[in-house]
């Protein structure tokens, strides 16, 4: 499964019952999760226990016949790889939801049913009714949903749907404009109504249409609020339309975003003669010095990427908290390595660390200062300074992806500083001077012993 899409950053199981409820794109959210999971050969029923608008390139099953239904369903999987239920047309080429006892029969040879349990009249945030949301009782998957357009506008039937339950449930007055107070008070009785209705369920919220907001204070401030809250198993914030959907990914369990730590070890060493990071300080390889200091930071995993041949890495690093990668592609430069790395990223990877396997000296107090700055900041990159020079490891956030996934040949990442707004990149100022230092020849090697 592709490491940057939706599917995989929900850590989407080999079953699920998925419901998604609230306002701000559900019938994206589901379509998206139905083709991704499509992608893969998997089959996937699409319903609602509401009403939902009738796709116009999916087939579609209308019967209040179970029996009919599931001959037919399982007759168009024969071909198709998505299918949508409804048991009756509605006025404006809608489909009627079907009963929620139907979906337990399902699951027996569907692995993936998505169920849109509200309805929202396209409205970024909404009013719950108290017959709503209608959630399937197995459900596995709760996603309760809001949309960004919400902050700032008016308390209003424009706006929200039911705005009067709405300012019951937010505490906010008809006609007031929407704040985050608002937003965090929506979403925590959101995820109360599902914890209520499917105990057993884990459930993560996500906030789409990132791209409306200018600046990571709300994003924060959100955060800031589900931190620590027993029932979300993990926050996204989202662009449903773009190819590269998860904007932010969060655990409100953890204090600091999971950042994850590249080593790139994939090399020729040219210059070296030989394999330099086989190469021993006091007793230890290169690449055991650069490695170790990382895993004494506050990464949340370590990822070293390195050729077919140094089969000595594996070994090296066996039974130890390092996952290895091998870079099959590796004589295309660092970029391959660059790709390697990324493809293996933990679903909660909110930013990469590159480091540098022939860099050694790099005290693990940089990478917490990285990780620390970053959560404080949440730029797209973040760097090392050392007498007003740039050095590496640098982080990169994961909106950045999508453009290290376009590199090419021997240059790493920083070919994107050129193309980023200067305050996008962020400087951590650092007295490791090691920052600067690696070991390319044998004369740094000799200069060194």
């Amino acid at each position: 499964m592709n490491s940057f899409n939706l599917a995989y950053t929900l850590e989407i199981g080999d079953r699920e019952i998925a419901a998604a409820y609230g306002g701000g794109g559900k019938t994206t959210l589901l379509n998206r999760l139905a083709r991704e999971l499509a992608g893969t050969g998997r089959k996937v029923l699409l319903t609602t226990t509401t009403k939902i608008l009738r796709p116009d390139n999916i087939p579609v099953v209308v019967t209040s016949s179970f029996k009919e239904a599931m001959v037919q369903i399982r007759k168009l999987f024969d071909q198709h790889s998505i299918v949508v239920l409804g048991s009756s047309l509605l006025a404006n080429n809608k489909i009627k939801g079907i009963e929620t006892k139907w979906l337990e029969e399902f699951s027996a040879f569907v692995p993936y049913i998505l169920v849109e349990a509200d309805g929202a009249a396209r409205k970024p945030i909404k009013g719950f009714a108290s017959f709503e949301p209608v959630f399937p009782p197995n459900a596995t998957l709760l996603l309760p949903l809001l949309g960004l357009d919400a902050l700032g506008v008016k308390l209003d039937t424009q706006n929200v749907h039911r705005p009067e339950l709405l300012g019951e449930i937010a505490e906010i007055m008809p006609g007031e404009r929407i704040e985050i107070n608002h937003i965090n008070r929506y979403l925590q009785y959101a995820i109360k109504l599902g914890t209520e209705a499917v105990p057993g369920a884990r459930i993560i919220t996500v906030i789409n249409k990132m791209d409306l907001l200018a600046e990571p204070a709300s994003i924060q401030e959100i955060k800031g609020y589900l931190s620590g809250h027993p029932a979300v198993s993990r926050l996204l914030f989202t662009s449903l339309q773009d190819n590269f959907p998860v904007k932010f990914v969060f655990d409100p369990a953890k204090a600091i975003p999971f950042i994850s730590c590249i080593t790139l070890a994939a090399g020729c060493s040219e210059r070296m003669g030989k394999d330099k990071l086989a190469l021993k300080i006091k007793g230890k390889t290169i690449l055991e010095h650069s490695v170790g200091n990382a895993l004494q930071s506050k990464a949340g995993e370590v990822i070293v990427v390195t050729r077919p041949e140094s089969v000595w890495v594996k070994e090296l690093f066996q039974g130890q908290r390092v996952k290895v990668v091998v870079n099959p592609f590796y004589r295309q430069g660092i970029s391959s390595s660059i790709k390697e790395g990324l493809a293996a990223l933990h679903p909660l990877s909110q930013g990469a660390i590159f480091a540098l396997g022939d860099q050694p000296f790099i005290e693990s107090d940089v990478y917490n200062n990285l990780i620390e700055a970053y959560d404080r900041k949440l730029r797209m990159v973040t760097c090392p300074l050392y007498e007003g020079k740039r050095g590496n490891p640098v982080l990169f956030d994961r909106r950045t992806w999508s453009a290290l996934l376009e590199l090419k040949g021997d240059r790493g990442g920083q070919q994107l500083f050129a193309h980023l707004p200067d305050n996008e990149i962020y400087n951590v100022e650092t007295s490791c001077s090691g920052v600067l230092k690696d070991i390319d020849t044998p004369e740094d090697y000799q200069e060194l012993l």
